[in-house]
């Protein structure tokens, strides 16, 4: 059986992973993402093509291996919300999600180093925020749980308290979809079960 390479060091991914109890390894990737204005891509693809790109870049460090890299983003209006550059920006972020639905993607591609076999998927959840006050975001913000993710929250850190509703994979709000892994992992002729009960 072949090891499994995460191509990121996000605790999120790190412990839903040990939680699975899937032997795996840890190879960061270094690719920088390109700002999403000037990629021409939809949401969609943008996810994509960044998983990929950091499954590549984990790839060129390790001889074998199945590397899963994947990439979180927000979406409202077409417009894409990474994570955010600083408090100020969180803030303009949350402001912006406040009262509306916004979509949560995560592009996944796994790469199998020795025989270059790829396959890749992208996993969307339909998230629905609160109206929230001012004072409810100086609040959250104030957790400083707005660092390091996607949109500026986290659904499983205080985020549940100002979501009305989510349509789909709540991992995947948590950034890591594990059912559309399951089915990648299946379709490399690995599954998870056969991981877990190794």
């Amino acid at each position: 059986m072949k090891s499994i390479i995460l191509a990121s060091k996000s605790p999120r991914r790190i412990q839903i992973l040990k939680d699975l109890q899937i032997p795996f390894k840890i190879v960061p990737s270094n690719f920088e993402e390109k700002k999403y204005e000037k990629s021409k891509l939809t949401p969609l693809q943008y996810a994509l093509y960044n998983a990929r790109e950091k499954a590549y870049d984990s790839a060129k460090k390790i001889k074998d291996g199945i590397v899963v890299g994947m990439d979180t983003i927000g979406a409202i209006n077409g417009r894409v919300l990474g994570k955010p550059r600083d408090k100020k920006h969180a803030r303009a972020m949350i402001k912006t999600l406040s009262g509306k639905t916004h979509s949560v993607i995560t592009g996944i591609h796994l790469y199998d180093v020795k025989t270059k076999k790829e396959l890749s998927a992208a996993e969307i959840t339909h998230v629905t925020f609160t109206d929230m006050t001012d004072k409810e975001i100086d609040y959250y913000l104030k957790l400083g749980m707005w660092r390091d993710v996607a949109c500026a929250y986290a659904i499983q850190e205080k985020g549940e308290l100002f979501i009305e509703r989510i349509e789909g994979d709540y991992f995947n709000v948590v950034g890591f979809p594990v059912f559309k892994f399951g089915q990648l992992m299946k379709q490399f002729g690995m599954p998870l079960w056969d991981l877990i009960n190794k």
